[in-house]
């Protein structure tokens, strides 16, 4: 499958009526970006060009992913930082090759 053609986006993100549309789709996003190393690198400039926003609003909306538990941002300095998927949130109904 090649993975760098489409975006997934879990069922139970879909579902969430606490985060906005625009989070789900940059959640999917971040899915794919970390698909290879399980973490995203990408840096707030480069995750709005995909969405069409500035780096304040990506700012905003990787906040309320993590404050839902959605993601877990690591960082390393001030300007890097690792993005990852928090897989506990995802529920047993999945689908064993959902990745």
């Amino acid at each position: 499958m090649e993975y760098d053609k489409y975006v997934k986006i879990p069922w139970f993100i879909i579902l969430d009526r606490n985060i906005c549309v625009g989070n789900k789709i940059l959640y999917g996003i971040i899915m794919l970006l970390s698909h290879k190393e399980g973490y995203c690198y990408a840096d707030n400039k480069y995750l709005g060009n995909y969405l069409g926003v500035g780096p304040r609003r990506i700012s905003s909306l990787l906040k309320e992913l993590a404050d839902n538990n959605y993601i877990i941002m690591e960082y390393k300095h001030k300007f890097q930082r690792k993005i990852y998927i928090n897989e506990e949130k995802f529920t047993s109904d999945l689908p064993e090759d959902f990745f």
